[in-house]
């Protein structure tokens, strides 16, 4: 007899076990959670980690988050920073929540975070996270044209030119901060787009695409990329419907040695200084890029007097050219004011450089660089 009660009580004990076994593999509740959680586009680790942490409820009512998404995904996942993880933005980064983690570690508020992050390459937050706490970091990071690698330089030009922090950045992107052919960037590829300055070269075998001859007619001897032709062609029949005279190419492109040439020229006949000032270093000169133009007026030799100038100057733009090297820009450019020096950068670029009134450098570093 005691032996089927104790059976039976064995049996009882079984089922039992059974039933938590399988109410635990099968709940409903849990079920509609992962339900809810994978309906949002959540992984399975994530909806794992958000169960874990009854986190459920506040994930809920933020919808689908890519970084939490991501964070939960990681072993570095820290519950005290969840309040934080929820309103970054997600950069793809290496280590990126265990990053996050040192970040909130050093006293960054998530502000500054995703302004860090935002801002950063690989490379540059390795190198951040080894500094201690930078404060003001937003005041210049809230730029989306903004280098995280650039911070040190940054503060430094802030504190020796006391200025407004976004002329900063962009005097500090360009490279105003640096000695003229220090530290430069070169490049072999060709674009319409292209940054040619005194930090900004192209290798001594760099070739633009499509260079042609400029008929005799605009130029003699000359060389222009072609789409930089057609449209100086078209300024140049437009500027004699108005003015009676056309305007002539007089110097197009020039390839490293004949810029090499130019420079040791000016260099004998008016000095180092006038030199630098005047004629760029070769490898550094906008005629290598085909795109640029020196411009001559036809009724008279001094182009900055002539009717033609005046339509060019106004006109310019609306053929995709920006007049280079103004007076104005100097302290930018490096170069002394040319009065006939002409970029070609398409209609779009130099309609808003027009309507703007900056530089070219000033555009790239905004717009271009980093797109």
């Amino acid at each position: 007899m005691k032996r089927v009660k104790l059976r039976k009580k064995s049996i009882v004990v079984l089922i039992i076990i059974i039933l938590v076994v399988v109410i635990e593999i099968v709940n409903p509740i849990k079920l509609y959670n992962k339900y809810q959680l994978r309906n949002l586009n959540y992984s399975e680790a994530s909806i794992e980690n958000i169960l874990k942490n009854n986190l459920k409820k506040e994930v809920l009512e933020l919808s689908y988050n890519k970084t939490l998404d991501i964070v939960f995904q990681s072993n570095d996942f820290k519950l005290d920073n969840f309040g934080i993880y929820k309103d970054l933005t997600y950069y793809e980064l290496d280590d990126y929540t265990k990053n996050v983690n040192i970040l909130i570690e050093k006293g960054y508020n998530k502000e500054e975070i995703n302004y860090i992050l935002r801002s950063a390459t690989n490379e540059s937050l390795k190198v951040f996270l080894e500094k201690d706490y930078m404060e003001n970091v937003s005041k210049f990071l809230e730029y989306d044209f903004a280098k995280l690698e650039n911070m040190d330089r940054y503060i430094k030009y802030q504190n020796e030119h006391n200025i407004d922090k976004e002329l900063v950045v962009i005097y500090v992107n360009i490279g105003l901060d640096k000695e003229f052919y220090k530290d430069v960037k070169t490049t072999n590829k060709f674009s319409y787009d292209m940054l040619v300055n005194k930090y900004n070269g192209v290798l001594e075998e760099f070739i633009p695409d499509n260079l042609v001859d400029v008929p005799s007619e605009y130029g003699t001897k000359q060389k222009l990329n072609e789409e930089t032709l057609k449209a100086f062609i078209k300024m140049a029949e437009d500027c004699k419907a108005a003015t009676n005279y056309k305007i002539l190419v007089r110097s197009g492109y020039r390839d490293y040695a004949e810029q090499e040439k130019t420079y040791n020229t000016y260099l004998k006949t008016y000095g180092k200084t006038y030199a630098e000032n005047y004629v760029a270093h070769p490898g550094y000169s906008e005629h290598h890029t085909g795109l640029a133009i020196d411009v001559k007026a036809e009724s008279t030799d001094v182009f900055a007097n002539s009717k033609e100038s005046s339509w060019v100057y106004e006109n310019a733009y609306k053929y995709g050219f920006i007049l280079r090297y103004k007076k104005s820009d100097e302290n930018i450019t490096g170069i002394k004011y040319e009065s006939w020096h002409f970029r070609y950068v398409g209609e779009e670029i130099a309609k808003y450089i027009h309507e703007h009134e900056m530089t070219y450098e000033e555009y790239y570093v905004r717009f271009i660089e980093n797109k």
